[in-house]
């Protein structure tokens, strides 16, 4: 009996491979395009369908994560691929804009059901496999194979968008099949919790008490990160091209730093070695440097190269600061997901914050966009260093 639900908690790990594999939308770049083509659809109506699918995903990140460890993470999961089943086939079978705004939304659904509670579930089967210790470098090296297969698939939009606007959208009905089997696949970890662990807590309760832990400092400074990061992300290919960059390599700059998120993620052992006090200080002047050369960076090739470092690394080394805040932060072991969900939206309330002032300025020039979003951030993250080091071990 004990074999065979070893061999189950086993199977959850490369299941929660094909579950993130699954989970990917890579017809994102087609979207757009697709949307055009329908009669009576005009450009400005992008911004709402994908406004209202960013508000609803920013509404339901802490709620989601909260709901998910009351009623259990596998079935949150469930209900995810059944989101993005739903979402897949309001595209696919869109004649107008409501049609894109529900897909929109129940995309959004899927991905806040999954964030936080991905995280949660693998490492529930960890510390149930007494191999907790190894979440980061599981976690790294399954993102990182899903990353570079996901950046395959992408390759291939050129191909399938040849035979129809949709069939990118149409393969994506076979992986939401594929997911929600391997959702309903999944076998539930039994874990033990303390005396401390209360059941039912409220959500207000728990954000109160991660006041004085340093939970807040250290998520607003990855956050600061994390939303420089994502708001200078549609312009890169932009601010290349601006340089001189033949517009076939464009696609070379999502490549290299897939290619490097995939070599960070087999090497987190590597940079786990590094004190995470250490680390943080070393990432003020790595990523914000980064920013600042490739903005005075007259060669495209070197500029692009700059720009696929940063954010390979950023997405490769991400699971040893979830790894750490559920070492470190986690007060309650019942609330995984409402935890790394909060982290998750800490970030994504910097990122509404910065992502008009960063539209305006690119809008002006990109050397510019570039150079003021790597000095900012090196400003910021200066600031609030004294402050986190208090906290981080």
């Amino acid at each position: 009996m004990i074999n065979l639900v070893q061999k189950k908690l086993k199977a959850n790990i490369w299941k929660y491979f094909l579950n993130n594999l699954t989970n990917r939308r890579s017809y994102l770049p087609i979207l757009s395009i697709y949307f055009l083509s329908l009669p009576n659809t005009v450009a400005h109506q992008i911004g709402i369908y994908t406004g209202i699918g960013w508000l609803v995903g920013f509404l339901l990140e802490i709620p989601s994560g909260y709901l998910s460890d009351i009623i259990g993470h596998k079935k949150t999961l469930v209900l995810a691929k059944f989101s993005m089943l739903f979402s897949t086939l309001f595209f696919v079978f869109s004649n107008s804009i409501l049609f894109f705004i529900l897909g929109s939304i129940f995309m959004a659904f899927g991905f806040a059901f999954t964030s936080g509670t991905d995280g949660a579930f693998l490492h529930n089967t960890l510390v149930s496999l007494k191999r907790e210790k190894d979440y980061a470098n599981i976690k790294g090296k399954i993102s990182a194979k899903v990353s570079l297969i996901s950046a395959g698939m992408i390759l291939l939009l050129p191909i399938l968008t040849k035979i129809s606007l949709t069939m990118p959208i149409k393969a994506y009905l076979i992986f939401d099949i594929i997911g929600i089997v391997v959702a309903f696949s999944l076998f539930s970890p039994t874990v033990e919790y303390s005396a401390k662990d209360e059941k039912g807590e409220k959500l207000l309760s728990q954000l109160k008490r991660f006041k004085g832990t340093g939970f807040y400092t250290t998520s607003l400074f990855l956050g600061i990160i994390g939303a420089f990061i994502l708001v200078i992300s549609p312009f890169k290919e932009l601010f290349v091209e601006s340089l001189g960059l033949p517009i076939v390599y464009i696609g070379s700059i999502m490549a290299l730093s897939r290619l490097i998120w995939f070599i960070v993620g087999h090497n987190l052992s590597i940079i786990k070695k590094i004190q995470i006090k250490k680390l943080l200080f070393y990432e003020i002047f790595f990523f914000s440097g980064l920013i600042i050369i490739s903005s005075q960076s007259k060669n495209p090739y070197l500029a692009g190269i700059l720009i696929a470092i940063m954010i390979g690394y950023y997405f490769g080394r991400s699971p040893i600061f979830d790894e750490y805040y559920l070492n470190n932060f986690l007060i309650n072991k019942r609330y995984k997901a409402t935890m790394l969900s909060t982290k998750q939206l800490i970030s994504k309330l910097l990122s509404s914050g910065l992502v008009l002032a960063t539209g305006i300025v690119m809008t002006i020039s990109f050397n510019l966009g570039f150079l003021i979003s790597g000095i900012s951030m090196l400003i910021m993250l200066l600031i609030i260093y004294p402050f986190l080091k208090k906290y981080i071990k």
